[in-house]
């Protein structure tokens, strides 16, 4: 042991001070730092928004038409045969399901994967993210001015107080 170079008695790396974050996943949580700061409840745990979906979130409960283009095999991940399961192809899908669990008011923020089948490319993949937010409130507490102020603050926040909106 006296010929190693390592010194195997000293403390490890602490994992975060190796390498960086990747800038997608960087950009993901910097957004949802912005509307956490707004108040916005973050829905991300696999029970509120799992990433395998039924037909019935994804698509019926958004008034989806049977017929419409995005359910085609061609767009959409099918895990099942009868098309009753699905890897989600929007986070609308959390939305219905909180809204299915929770009475408003609420405001919730629901980032996450999605896939849709597209062919690679340089600005294409099967798997993208995805963040939407909600707000619901009693008739008259908020309005279209609400959220313009949202975007306004979002972008300054993100891009910083000198952006032009």
């Amino acid at each position: 042991m006296e010929e190693e170079w390592v010194d195997v008695t000293q403390p490890g790396l602490l994992f975060n001070e190796v390498g960086y974050r990747h800038p997608l996943i960087a950009t993901l949580d910097r957004t949802v730092s912005i509307f956490s700061g707004l108040g916005y409840d973050i829905i991300d745990d696999p029970v509120q928004s799992p990433e395998i979906e039924t037909d019935w979130f994804n698509f019926e409960a958004l008034n989806t038409p049977p017929d419409h283009p995005a359910r085609d095999m061609q767009d959409t991940y099918y895990l099942t045969e009868d098309k009753k399961n699905l890897l989600r192809t929007h986070t609308s899908a959390v939305q219905i399901r909180y809204m299915t669990n929770n009475k408003p008011p609420f405001k919730i923020c629901a980032p996450g994967r999605v896939y849709r089948r597209d062919a690679v490319d340089a600005t294409h993949t099967a798997l993208f993210h995805q963040i939407e937010i909600l707000n619901l409130q009693k008739k008259g507490e908020v309005h279209l001015g609400h959220l313009k102020g949202t975007v306004i603050y979002f972008l300054q926040q993100f891009f910083g107080d000198d952006v032009e909106v």
